[in-house]
């Protein structure tokens, strides 16, 4: 088991985000991409906005508590 699943600290529960908001931020690009003249081609740097936004939540949470290296 990963160090950080057994963590409860704030940097490591922001770190657990990065698969969902993934998942979620790519069915939305192919939900615009069916409904909209925008397609999934014109939309995928909303992708990488996506993680640098979690990136940033996670450097700025605090790791008080942390258990680990």
């Amino acid at each position: 088991m990963n160090q950080w699943r057994r963590c409860s600290c704030a940097q490591c529960r922001t770190r657990s985000l990065m698969g969902p908001v993934m998942l979620v931020t790519i069915g939305v690009l192919f939900l615009i991409g069916q409904y909209s003249m925008y397609s999934f081609g014109q939309l995928w740097p909303i992708i990488l906005i996506a993680a640098g936004a979690v990136k940033v939540a996670e450097s700025l949470a605090s790791s008080e508590g942390h258990v680990g290296g």
